[in-house]
């Protein structure tokens, strides 16, 4: 049969832009015995894919020029001659960026297995497009520092950047049903107001329109407990002045350096020492053996009305490109996914 994928037609230099990829039809060989037929039905585009671009990646293989790309994605089964797999089942590869593929049916693990790997996603309340929105890797991110590593109590302050995307909101609310005090950064007026308002935190500003450690130091002044940084090290900067003694950073990525290739530079490093901070930088892998807590924690926080994620949808593989040049444009809220089918 024949399908169609995006492949990367040139290296962008600064901003990603649709130009950059090219969409181009290809045809699938026959089924072997020990393989399965997937039409993905939905993608997700995540930040990292920035990265991904370059020909020199430091923790994912960069993406080939001219070659199927690679990530998060949810289909369904329309064939299989493997015994683990039958017709109609939903699966979850990082098999995005194409509306077809062949898989050996390995297990599924992310970033670490093949991208064709498959694992079956069944849980009860949980539609397709979730294990790539609600239950997918950028909510597992977040689920992990706040829930798995964060060391918050009932009143602490926790300071979240980038706090209208998954990653960030997602650990804005479960910040709040632990109690905390939650104040986050985002880059628009909208945004802003769609934290109080949705999301509910007690602080949020626009980090364009403040000087950052004027604004912390009047959004928290009984100090910072916790901070999930998503941002950028100015960020991060800005934040460790306001640490109270053994305070904790946790740091799930950057998002705001991955179109500049230059230096990232963290000052005030000198309050990591004279405040016994913690600081670290964690992956997804850590937290694979409690996968199956994090669906039932999600899931039925969404059913209780205590947790919400904020969708914008493309329709088409042909929208992937420009999806995800505009997660560096600012214009969007929460998770980018792309409905292929």
């Amino acid at each position: 049969m024949r399908t169609r994928r995006v492949h990367l037609k040139q290296r962008p230099r600064g901003l990603a832009r649709p130009g950059d990829f090219e969409v181009v039809e290809v045809e699938l060989p026959p089924l072997q015995a020990g393989q399965v037929l997937v039409q993905n039905l939905w993608m997700s585009i995540d930040p990292y894919m920035r990265r991904s671009m370059e020909a020199e990646a430091t923790d994912l293989e960069p993406w080939p020029l001219g070659a199927a790309l690679d990530g998060p994605s949810v289909g369904r089964v329309l064939e299989s001659r493997h015994p683990a797999f039958r017709a109609g089942d939903v699966v979850e590869s990082m098999s995005g960026w194409q509306e077809h593929f062949v898989s050996d049916g390995q297990p599924f693990v992310p970033y670490l297995s093949p991208s064709h790997s498959l694992a079956v996603r069944a849980s009860a309340g949980a539609e397709p497009r979730d294990y790539v929105g609600l239950l997918g890797i950028a909510a597992l991110t977040a689920y992990g520092g706040m829930a798995c590593l964060a060391r918050v109590s009932a009143g602490d302050t926790v300071v979240v950047s980038s706090a209208a995307g998954t990653v960030g909101s997602i650990a804005c609310q479960i910040a709040k049903l632990r109690g905390a005090r939650v104040v986050g950064s985002a880059g628009s007026p909208d945004k802003v107001r769609w934290l109080r308002s949705v999301v509910g935190i007690d602080h949020a500003f626009d980090y364009r329109e403040v000087v950052l450690r004027d604004e912390l130091r009047a959004a928290c002044p009984g100090g910072i407990d916790v901070v999930l940084e998503n941002a950028t090290p100015e960020h991060l900067s800005a934040c460790l002045p306001r640490m109270k003694e053994l305070g904790q950073v946790l740091i799930a990525g950057f998002v705001g350096t991955y179109s500049d290739r230059g230096s990232m530079r963290i000052e005030n490093f000198e309050y990591v020492l004279d405040r016994f901070l913690t600081i670290r930088s964690y992956r997804i892998m850590d937290f694979l053996d409690r996968y199956d807590e994090f669906v039932r924690d999600m899931l039925a926080w969404r059913a209780e009305g205590r947790m919400t994620l904020q969708e914008t949808i493309y329709e088409g593989l042909e929208q992937a490109p420009a999806a995800l040049c505009a997660l560096f444009t600012g214009g969007r809220i929460g998770k980018t996914l792309v409905r292929l089918a």
